[in-house]
């Protein structure tokens, strides 16, 4: 059983360490800086 949970990370772990390439991928291309004063307008409460 050890071998085989094992076997199921391991496979695991290639997929999401496909998905973690295409985010860096993805993070080189688009300059995520200049949403910054959007995410904060929507995201931030700052009323009383």
């Amino acid at each position: 059983m050890k071998n085989f949970t094992k076997f199921a990370l391991k496979e695991k772990y290639k997929l999401l360490q496909s998905v973690v390439d295409k985010l860096i991928e993805i993070d080189s291309l688009i300059n995520l800086e200049s949403f910054h004063i959007i995410f904060e307008f929507i995201y931030l409460n700052k009323t009383v």
